[in-house]
């Protein structure tokens, strides 16, 4: 395999119940020029699952068919399940051109190869290659490579935790880690069957069940899920536990609104000199030109990047694990039509920083409810084909990652900016894929205004008045700030849902979420334009903001159906389980079935000290800060500062 320049090579065995393969890459073959570095690794037994079957189209070489290539379509994401030569087990996640060659690899101990998977027309010399597809071929395999720019994800027994096995010693396989070896040639997507799964069991000082704090907990992890809670001491030995001192383990929050690239309008627009020119009073309308700004700044998708995957590391370091982004910067600069490029650079962003991501993508058609074009500030923010938009919906799909717990939804971004036949089309899309629609409404008295001039009707109104009661209960309505109460009650009894932001809504002078009572304290929390990314804050002036405006106390409790009046435990649920609820995502509580995701709280932090147990979620929600209280977070049991992998 070195000698030819091979990426990797199968050994099946004959007459033994051990199927080999090897891969390794050095990062600058000259065969495969495109192909990432990776690891010498020895497979033994493989199993592999297809975790994103969007199709990677591949020209493939391989030293069993020397000087010919061929066209062959590879998943783009995969886990394979395997054994060291040793018989450890170990567990990893591969991606672009590595997810090729394990797929590649696999064939081989399938009795398949590349000929065999290409069509006539797919088949070439190298020669034929070289002349002909090279130069098209390694511009979409360095793509590949930008698309999926993490070759290998350790889940299980990495190579900083034992030996790969030394390829040129004697192979030996401990018969206790013999395994049943299926047959799989029917296809490269085996079901797991017979392995060690990663399973882990975490015992903090304290950790949140059933709305409170409670010692000696014990809850197992396996394969990303919360599989056990219990307080029995005996569910294995102490090597079976990870112990986690001076901590309290509670349920990630879930963001349920964001526009991570605006956290790079931080400090922008904060100035407001004193003018006699006649100058528009600063409002939301004037900090949206700042906002356009912005987007004319960030002029390439990597400076896109890097500023939303900012946002995400600062969400993460807050304790946040899922975040709905209502996307609506989508287009490239250089690109007059809608190319979409932004989509797939704030997917890998929240990746690389530890986020699930339930992408909202937006539908964005015109400048105002009187049908006015957009103009040339909004042109990155387009929809101008729906056809295209649906399309790009499915690929998006495809992108997502299932086995992390990502997701789509559909963004209708406001009633001014989406006619209404296109919300009645989105609300039907959306019902049949069973996905969440997203809608900014009722946010600014302007908006309501020109609605009223349009239609005769408000926004909320015109929304009840356009879709069938079935379909409303795959809304979120993001802000309603000034809802009237009787609109929004109806909404909410036809399954509605609502998402407040209260630091961005007092930072661009909103006003206070006024219909309160129609939603019983059941609404999500957002982030929205991330000035400031902190669900304590957000929890507290979810509350706070009533209180200035009633002049009471207790008013999120006053409205609960929670006869113990918990404010604290009701607020946090509006951070977690209810995020969580509206973005259609299985987490938010800790119970068996859901999401792996926890954050660690600092017992020791100031906010806490002297608290009791009974108090503590008080003291956080009410004296806290994500800076001094969060401590590690995790998604789907993979933590964000590492120290604590399995």
């Amino acid at each position: 395999m070195k000698h030819a320049n091979g990426a990797g090579i199968a050994a099946p065995q004959i007459g033994e119940p051990w199927r080999v393969f090897v891969v390794h890459g050095t990062g600058n073959n000259p065969r495969y020029p495109y192909k990432p570095a990776i690891p010498l690794t020895v497979f033994v037994n493989p199993e592999i699952e297809v975790l994103d079957p969007t199709p990677m189209h591949m020209i493939e070489g391989c030293l069993s068919v020397p000087g010919m290539r061929g066209k062959v379509s590879r998943a783009a994401k995969v886990r394979c399940r395997a054994l060291r030569p040793d018989g450890t087990p170990f567990v990893l996640r591969a991606e672009g051109h590595a997810a090729g060659t394990l797929q590649h690899e696999l064939d081989h101990l399938n009795g398949t190869l590349f000929p065999d998977l290409a069509s006539s027309d797919g088949l070439m010399t190298w020669d034929s290659f070289d002349e002909h597809h090279k130069s098209d071929f390694f511009k979409y395999a360095a793509e590949i490579n930008r698309l999926y720019p993490t070759p290998l994800t350790w889940e299980l027994g990495g190579p900083e935790d034992s030996g790969n096995g030394n390829v040129g010693s004697a192979f030996e396989l401990n018969k206790s880690s013999q395994v049943e070896v299926k047959d799989s040639s029917k296809s490269t997507a085996s079901a797991t069957s017979g392995r060690a799964s990663p399973v882990v069991t975490y015992k903090a000082d304290l950790t949140w069940v059933n709305s409170s704090f409670q010692p000696n907990v014990y809850v197992t992890v396996t394969d990303g899920k919360i599989t056990n809670i219990t307080t029995d001491k005996g569910i294995g030995s102490d090597s079976d536990v990870v112990t986690l001192p001076g901590v309290a383990l509670t349920p990630g929050f879930v963001n349920a609104h964001s526009h991570a690239f605006q956290r790079a309008l931080r400090g922008r627009g904060e100035t407001y000199p004193t003018s006699s020119t006649g100058e528009a009073k600063p409002s939301f309308w004037t900090w949206r030109n700042a906002m356009y700004s912005l987007v004319n700044d960030l002029d390439s998708v990597e400076a896109f990047k890097q500023q939303t995957k900012q946002c995400f590391v600062e969400m993460a370091s807050s304790g946040i694990t899922t975040c709905g982004e209502f996307h609506y910067f989508r287009h490239s600069k250089s690109s007059s039509e809608e190319d979409y490029a932004m989509d797939n650079a704030v997917v890998e962003a929240a990746r690389e920083a530890n986020v699930r991501l339930v992408l909202l993508s937006a539908c964005y058609q015109r400048g105002g409810f009187d049908n006015r074009p957009l103009n040339e500030n909004q042109q990155r923010f387009k929809t101008a084909s729906m056809d295209r938009y649906l399309s790009q919906l499915d690929n998006l799909s495809a992108y997502m990652d299932g086995s992390f717990g990502e997701g789509i939804g559909i963004v209708v971004h406001s009633l001014r900016a989406v006619d209404v036949p296109t919300l009645q089309k989105l609300s039907r899309e959306a019902n049949t894929r069973k996905i969440p629609l997203h809608i900014h409404i009722e946010e600014q008295p302007l908006e309501i205004e020109d609605c009223l001039t349009t239609h005769g009707v408000t926004p909320m109104r015109l929304l009840l008045d356009s879709l069938p009661r079935a379909e409303i209960q795959n809304i979120c309505a993001v802000h309603c700030t000034h809802s009237d109460s009787a609109d929004l009650k109806e909404f909410i009894e036809a399954g509605g849902k609502v998402c407040i932001c209260p630091l961005t809504e007092a930072s661009l002078g909103d006003g206070v979420f006024k219909s309160l009572e129609c939603t019983k304290g059941v609404v999500s929390l957002g982030s929205d334009c991330n000035a400031r990314i902190d669900m304590f804050e957000e929890m507290r002036w979810l509350e706070y903001s009533q209180r200035l405006q009633r002049g009471q106390r207790g008013v999120f409790a006053s409205v609960s159906e929670n006869e113990k009046g918990e404010l604290a435990n009701q607020l946090f649920a509006c951070a977690t389980e209810h995020g969580a609820h509206h973005l259609g995502v299985n987490a938010g509580t800790l119970a068996v079935g859901k999401w792996a995701d926890f954050c660690l709280l600092n017992l020791s932090a100031p906010a806490l000290k002297a608290s009791t147990v009974g108090d503590l979620m008080g003291a956080a929600v009410f004296g806290g800060s994500s800076e001094g209280l969060v401590v590690d977070t995790c998604v789907a049991g993979k933590w964000t500062k590492k120290h604590l992998q399995h």
